[in-house]
């Protein structure tokens, strides 16, 4: 109601016991504000928030028929559980997160300064556990194909990550997550892709890279140098209500593929060396690189 607000004129400092904004509950919230002629400024606004701990500061500006929202701050220590269900979300994902932001928006109505909503964000997870979703049996299975073997052992239905992180640009209602990386014991993952914000639907591409101590998951994951030096492809897409078993898969064909393709060249470039002797076939290697 931007007559209404134009109206206001108003300097405060607010204590409240809890403060509720759709599904979520800021508690001990803590306000210092600023209004006139139709200008919103909250210098500080500080408070719990799912575990987590809140402070931003907001600077809203209905003086036009247009309304610009301007936001900086963070939340440190947010519980990711706590969060998800208060989304009416299945809590797939446990662990805490610290966000940072810079964001800016206009619209004329509260939805549409949601969907105008832009700028970046800073994610970082701590402690975080995927349930459901067995990253290293799913790549450890890519692996086995590619050696012709199969697993033998059994392995963790959900995916503990030593380190979980992403730099979100918010924009046309989606966070566009570029990069996204990601680590367990002897995988790393990087890669890219968006969250809708409206249906919360995501798209990701990952590359992961192995190290040599998966095999201690299995005999049959034992990776050597050509193994390791591939970017294994991970495709991960569905939405947050959706079975989180279903959301992630290798392309290992296109893999067993690039094996194949390096095994024809490593088998002319051994004869090439054998014929015309080893710098031919670095040359040949070179060639092959490019």
């Amino acid at each position: 109601p931007l007559d209404a607000i134009r109206a206001i004129d108003t300097q405060a400092v607010l204590e409240i016991a809890q403060a509720k904004f759709d599904a979520h509950t800021i508690e001990n919230m803590k306000v210092s504000m600023r209004a006139l002629d139709g200008v919103i400024n909250i210098s500080s606004l500080t408070g719990k928030l799912h575990g987590g701990v809140l402070d931003l500061k907001a600077k809203f500006n209905g003086k036009h028929n247009v309304a610009k929202l301007t936001t900086d701050g963070g939340i440190n220590t947010l519980d990711i559980p706590t969060a998800l269900k208060a989304m009416e979300s299945e809590p797939v994902l446990e662990g805490t997160v610290d966000l940072n932001w810079e964001l800016v928006s206009r619209g004329s109505t509260v939805n549409e300064l949601v969907a105008a909503m832009a700028g970046p964000i800073i994610l970082t997870a701590n402690n975080a556990l995927l349930k459901e979703v067995g990253v290293e049996e799913m790549m450890c299975k890519a692996v086995a194909l590619a050696n012709q073997e199969s697993l033998s052992g059994e392995f963790p239905a959900d995916s503990a990550f030593g380190a979980l992180s992403a730099q979100v640009q918010v924009a046309e209602g989606k966070a566009h997550l570029q990069p996204l990386l990601a680590s367990l014991p002897q995988i790393a993952l990087s890669g890219s892709g968006y969250f809708d914000l409206v249906d919360q639907s995501f798209d990701t591409t990952f590359k992961a890279r192995l190290s040599a101590g998966l095999e201690e998951l299995d005999p049959a994951c034992r990776v050597n140098d050509r193994l390791t030096a591939i970017d294994w492809p991970v495709k991960c897409a569905g939405d947050i209500s959706g079975e989180p078993g279903d959301w992630c898969s290798v392309d290992s064909a296109s893999i067993i593929e690039d094996l194949a393709t390096q095994e024809v060249e490593r088998k002319v470039q051994k004869e090439v060396e054998r014929k015309f002797g080893k710098e031919a076939g670095g040359l040949l290697n070179n060639l092959f690189g490019k």
